[in-house]
């Protein structure tokens, strides 16, 4: 079968296609020869159009989000995001809440996962419930921070997911860097 270039509009087989991946199964039974369509293709573009309505309503169920204030002395570990939301600004490590994990376990992981430092006496702070209507895909999140203490007050973060964070440093808590990411 060939779909129009672009994937839009009548195909050379009669039938129309919202998007090459995703189909419009109602604008999808047309007939063909004198019969209806009804074809493996035309089966594949209803599944692609339930899944793409069932990634719609995930899309719209908050998310849980997990940060950790790791301090040592009078400074915050703080990164530079690259992210659609909140992009260039500095925030603290942290990510999402897996199912069955506890916050502290996520902290302590989320941790690991980006900065590769061990963290111990994590703890509970506080947590906000924010909608993100301004970013380029609409978000709400429950965020949970949490504060944490380095196991080793002698090591050394490492920036192990620069696709994420531009960079990590230790900011001075009175001095904290410009903008700070606002959940």
């Amino acid at each position: 079968m060939l779909l129009t270039s672009g994937g839009c509009g009548v195909g050379k087989w009669g039938f129309e296609c919202r998007k090459m991946a995703f189909c419009n199964p109602t604008a999808f039974t047309t007939n063909l020869r004198g019969g209806q369509f009804n074809s493996p293709l035309l089966k594949f573009c209803k599944a692609q159009e339930e899944k793409d309505t069932a990634a719609n309503a995930m899309e719209k169920v908050p998310r849980v989000g997990v940060a950790v204030f790791l301090l040592r002395g009078k400074t915050v570990l703080l990164g530079l995001r690259r992210n659609s939301i909140g992009d260039s600004t500095y925030a603290l490590p942290g990510g999402h809440l897996e199912f069955g994990e506890s916050f502290e376990e996520c902290g302590a992981r989320e941790l690991k996962e980006e900065t590769g430092l061990d963290v111990e006496k994590i703890e509970f702070l506080t947590v906000t419930n924010k909608v993100f209507k301004e970013s380029p895909k609409p978000a709400h999140y429950v965020t949970i921070f949490l504060r944490a203490a380095l196991s080793d007050p002698l090591q050394d973060f490492q920036n192990l997911e620069p696709d994420k964070c531009s960079g990590l440093g230790w900011y001075d808590w009175d001095n904290l860097p410009k903008p700070l990411f606002w959940p």
